[in-house]
């Protein structure tokens, strides 16, 4: 069990960072080479060549349903705001998405059981996403290029919820698992139950979740509307036998939240946002010839959200209605082992309304991918290739069609017992979005007015990635070092005028500058447009953990994490709101019935910047937790963070300037599991 900080840590000294990543493993190298125990092993099943963590060739992070719980904080992405590698969007307590290596919006996949969320999240920082961990029963993370599986639009990873609305294992009896949470900071109520009931081969589980909270607290006074309400339900079943398991599942989620008012004396609007989710999954043990096993994962999903104005109007209305679909046939043959599969989706977007900064538009995308592990034992390979097809019809510019093949090639070693050391690499190549190409019109989420370019071609990525873990007994120890080159990355920029209306007239415009605007405007917003640059990304993540000394009948051990990106355009300048580098440090005790961790994050000024962004200050905060397992069945936990009350803000935010992080906060956890 491990407490984590909902903020990300950055370092201080920039030009001290290669100092720090050798200092750091050097000091726990020698307490690693004397480890004498196994450590569990972590599968990933987001992968597919399901195998190990430690034994990824890519950067993968699994966080079980107790980190989840420690972790949860506003939307997806700030729970995950603590996993090396990973930044928040962070708009408001609503909305967030994660950011891996400085890639986010479309170039992160999030899925719900292996299959797409078909949401706007990526339409729109403000849009939230529709599963926030809090009924999750494990969520998987894979950093760097994930075409393969996945498609173009994974190129900077996949983070996959995963939940046991369709139950993947025999229930005897009945069983149940829930929490209860509230946090003093927002006076935020949490609550989750999910229970199971198994009859021989069959199995039913029936799951609730709601959260609500008040506009939460900075050491500068209250976050403005930060409201939130959301609810879910679900109900699925399943077959499950020695053959494998079959079922079928229905959830609904309706999530409300209250948006930051343009105006500090003028109420906000809100979001009222609603899917209805039907997803169907199988996982079946065959002896097809050289197939043992074959999975398949459909679903077809419903959404909604409409945007309130502050007098409570409906405003934009944004629908995304489809279907998507994947099937896995795998194999193993001597030290052969691997996986065909097929994906296709089939979505249709609309947005009706003030913000309608885009015409209703179709997305067809259709892959077959192809990925096998040669092992040798002490060493081996493993490599891959897709293919896949993505057709957009938009009703007001017509259509494109774009052919990508993506391709990996990695090799690993196995130099002594638990180790693991691999290079992989990897030619990606994302076909633009529906948003990147026809979007036109004013953006009030981001105070701009964006502009897509029907012209745009696909954007092709190279990517090397180096990796070296360790696992035994109490320590642990994993850097990743990776570098991305990408021709002609599709970055949104300041073109360098300005959109204007008079609602009077009924009259709108560009101007050069906002001097040059009618006097009578309205509103005056920054024209932002999609373009075209070459582009680089190097970084690492560096984490380990080691058991230091048993004192009292507790075990005590220190871990830290260390994450860096950093992007530039070829011929200079930097893309926009990349996350500066991050360090945590902490320390834990823990024996079989109490765990204490104190720890101190800290966030570096980023001063990297494009040209229409300004700096955003560092930061440090101080955290600490105590949990308490009277019995298997029982949790209580305590957390404190931000506990020096320190006023932080997150510069991939469009809402940095105007809206902070919380501030003090503790956070008070029941957890039940029988």
């Amino acid at each position: 069990m491990h407490f984590r900080t909902p903020a990300r840590a950055r370092a201080l000294f920039p030009s001290r960072i290669p100092f720090v990543f050798a200092a750091f493993a050097g000091a726990l190298f020698p307490v690693i080479a004397a480890a004498q125990e196994e450590g569990e092993s972590e599968i990933v099943v987001t992968a597919p060549l399901e195998g190990s963590r430690i034994e990824s060739l890519q950067g993968a992070e699994v966080l079980r349903r107790d980190d989840i719980i420690e972790q949860l904080n506003g939307g997806l992405g700030d729970t995950l705001d603590a996993t090396p590698g990973i930044a928040t969007t962070f708009f408001g307590a609503g909305a967030s998405r994660p950011i891996i290596r400085g890639l986010g919006e479309d170039r992160v996949r999030v899925l719900q059981n292996g299959i797409g969320a078909i949401d706007a999240s990526t339409a729109s920082p403000d849009h939230a996403v529709t599963s926030d961990g809090l009924d999750a029963e494990r969520i998987e993370v894979l950093r760097g290029a994930a075409a393969l599986a996945y498609g173009g639009n994974a190129i900077g990873g996949v983070v996959n919820v995963i939940d046991q609305s369709i139950p993947t294992r025999e229930i005897d009896g009945v069983a149940f698992d829930g929490l209860a949470a509230y946090s003093t900071v927002d006076e935020d109520a949490q609550g989750a139950a999910n229970v199971g009931f198994g009859v021989g081969d069959f199995a039913l589980r029936l799951s609730a979740a709601a959260r609500d909270a008040d506009p939460y607290d900075t050491p500068i006074g209250e976050a403005l509307n930060q409201w939130t309400s959301v609810r879910s339900y679900g109900v699925g079943g399943s077959w499950l036998g020695d053959w494998g398991f079959a079922g079928v599942a229905v959830k609904r989620t309706e999530d409300e939240y209250g948006l930051l008012p343009e105006d500090p004396l003028q109420p906000g609007g809100h979001i009222e946002m609603e899917q209805t989710r039907v997803e169907t999954r199988g996982d079946f043990r065959v002896d097809w010839g050289a197939f043992d096993r074959i999975d398949f994962g459909f679903q077809t999903s419903e959404y909604e959200h409409t945007e309130f104005e502050g007098d409570g109007a409906p405003g934009t209305q944004f629908t995304s209605e489809g279907w998507e679909g994947r099937l896995e046939a795998h194999h193993e043959v001597g030290r052969l082992s691997g996986a065909l599969g097929l994906q296709f989706s089939d979505v249709d977007f609309a947005a009706e309304g003030d913000e309608a900064f885009i015409t209703a538009t179709n997305t067809q995308d259709s892959g077959v991918f192809a990925v096998e592990r040669y092992d040798l034992g002490g060493w081996g390979f493993e490599g891959g290739v897709r293919y896949e097809r993505r057709e957009i019809d938009n009703e007001a510019f017509g259509s494109r069609e774009f052919d990508g093949v993506s391709g990996s090639v990695g090799m690993f070693v196995r130099p002594a017992e638990g180790w693991f050391v691999g290079a992989t690499v990897a030619h990606t190549e994302r076909a633009p979005t529906a948003i990147e190409l026809f979007s036109d019109g004013p953006h009030l989420a981001t105070a701009n007015y964006e502009l897509g370019n029907p012209d745009l071609d696909q954007e092709i990525a190279t990517s090397f990635e180096a990796s070296a873990r360790y696992q035994r007994g109490p320590v642990r120890f994993e850097m990743n070092l990776y570098g991305i080159e990408f021709a002609d990355y599709i970055a949104l920029v300041e073109r360098g005028d300005v959109w204007w209306l008079d609602e009077d007239t009924d009259t709108s415009g560009f101007a050069p500058d906002e001097a040059s605007a009618p006097a009578g405007a309205d509103e005056i917003l920054t024209v932002f447009n999609f373009v075209q640059r070459d582009a680089t990304f190097i970084g690492g993540e560096l984490s380990a953990a080691a058991q230091l000394f048993e004192v009292g009948g507790f075990a005590i051990t220190a871990d830290g994490a260390l994450d860096i990106v950093r992007a530039e355009f070829v011929g200079g300048g930097h893309p926009p709101r990349i996350p500066p580098r991050s360090l945590t440090l902490g320390l834990e005790a823990e024996n079989e019935y109490w765990t204490a961790r104190v720890e101190a994050v800290d966030t570096a000024k980023q001063d990297q910047l494009a040209s229409f962004e300004t700096e955003t200050d560092g930061y440090t905060f101080f955290n600490a937790g105590l949990a308490w397992r009277p019995n298997e069945t029982w949790t209580l936990r305590l957390d404190g963070r931000n506990l020096t009350d320190e006023l932080g803000r997150v510069h991939s935010s469009f809402l940095k300037d105007d809206l902070p992080l919380p501030g003090r906060n503790f956070r008070l956890t029941l957890q039940a599991s029988f």
